[in-house]
């Protein structure tokens, strides 16, 4: 059943966050074509909500329509790892940089009961937990910018980075994770320290080495 996990006040947020969140886990795979009247009995709505939280989902690059045919799940190919983690790289040495100026004592216990339960996944194991959860950490240092294109480009990226985790890799264990995980803490204690010059370098070290091992785990 394609549901969101918490309910919404309008059928049309309730039909978005239910097929964003299927796409991004993948339950709606890569190039799958998606049939409104399918969807309609299983979320239980009209054609009119689900049209429109398609038209919001294509405005974010996860939906493809063709003209006079129907609306599919946008592909995934593999070279797109390269280009999100050059993205992420980018984008993450100005959000560091700036979230160091910007952060409070409140974001920093945010940043930290994230890792925190990023540990616990690790430790279960249980990685789709912690896909999610290392997703909110970097989406909330995005946050802590402040700045709505800096925001907005980072949550896109990060949103084809879940559909290439649970695409590729559901089902492989990353030897990197312990690595990764080290970093998560490193950066919330250079962000306590408001350490600009070094944050950048490990923006640039964090998604370098999650790119190569990416590709070690495709190959």
């Amino acid at each position: 059943m394609i549901k969101p996990v918490t309910p919404f006040q309008t059928k049309e947020q309730y039909a978005y966050t239910a097929l964003r969140g299927a796409i991004l886990r993948c339950e709606l795979a890569p190039g799958e074509k998606l049939i409104i009247d399918r969807l309609s009995a299983e979320m239980g709505l009209s054609h009119i909500p689900i049209r429109a939280a398609i038209q919001r989902l294509q405005a974010e690059g996860l939906i493809i329509i063709n003209p006079h045919a129907s609306a599919i799940v946008a592909p995934l190919l593999p070279e797109k790892i390269d280009e999100v983690f050059a993205l992420l790289e980018s984008l993450e040495r100005a959000a560091f940089r700036i979230a160091a100026q910007k952060r409070t004592d409140a974001d920093l216990d945010v940043l930290t009961n994230l890792v925190q339960r990023m540990d616990i996944a690790i430790a279960e194991p249980n990685s789709a937990d912690w896909l999610t959860l290392n997703s909110a950490f970097h989406r909330k240092i995005a946050v802590i910018s402040a700045m709505p294109l800096l925001i907005n480009f980072t949550s896109r990226a990060l949103d084809e980075w879940e559909r290439i985790s649970h695409f590729y890799f559901a089902n492989v264990t990353s030897t990197r994770l312990p690595q990764a995980q080290s970093e998560h803490h490193q950066i919330i204690a250079l962000l306590r320290a408001r350490d600009t010059d070094a944050l950048e370098t490990l923006a640039a070290v964090h998604n370098r080495e999650a790119n190569r091992s990416y590709q070690s785990m495709l190959k």
